[in-house]
């Protein structure tokens, strides 16, 4: 343990250096040999990024291939929406206000299930964090309460902003 202050701030510095930058590449799925020496994946299992990325597949993979957007729309349906929204525009070239008139119901279909999604994701984030804050503070546990305390502010007022609360 370094007994000066500045010494003390350099280490602390470096710590949290380290932190930010194996956060981000387990984020981004980088090769990182300490992340992989200190992780007990198996041999299959999938970590950090790669693993917010399949439950994003997974959802909208979903929607992708059982939704059919004009399914429910008779040609009567569609001609009456390009006649609400024709205003002055020339004809036969329907208004962007028809494709948001149709799909708007949709559209509406998929807001919940996203935002179950931000949520986990969130959740994942911060056990990401943990994990790391755990592995680099190890030396310091005092400072691992300290530290998520601020990373999970951080998560909790981008979660905010995303969710627009």
């Amino acid at each position: 343990m370094p007994s000066d202050q500045s010494h003390k701030m350099q280490l602390l510095w470096n710590m949290i250096n380290e932190f930010i930058n194996t956060y981000k590449n387990t984020i981004s799925g980088r090769y990182d040999n300490k992340r992989i020496m200190n992780a007990n994946l198996g041999k299959n299992s999938l970590s950090g990024g790669a693993k917010i990325k399949e439950n994003f597949y997974r959802l909208y993979g979903e929607y992708k291939e059982g939704v059919r957007i004009t399914e429910d729309y008779s040609n009567e349906d569609i001609q009456y929406a390009i006649k609400l929204h024709e205003g002055d525009g020339l004809a036969g070239f329907p208004s962007a206000d028809v494709f948001t008139y149709l799909i708007a119901p949709k559209l509406a279909d998929l807001k919940a299930p996203a935002l179950d999604l931000v949520n986990e994701t969130y959740g994942q984030l911060e056990n990401i964090s943990n994990q790391i804050v755990s592995r680099i503070f190890m030396r310091f546990p005092q400072m691992i309460t300290e530290v998520m305390e601020i990373i999970v502010k951080a998560l909790s007022r981008e979660r905010e902003n995303t969710l627009g609360i």
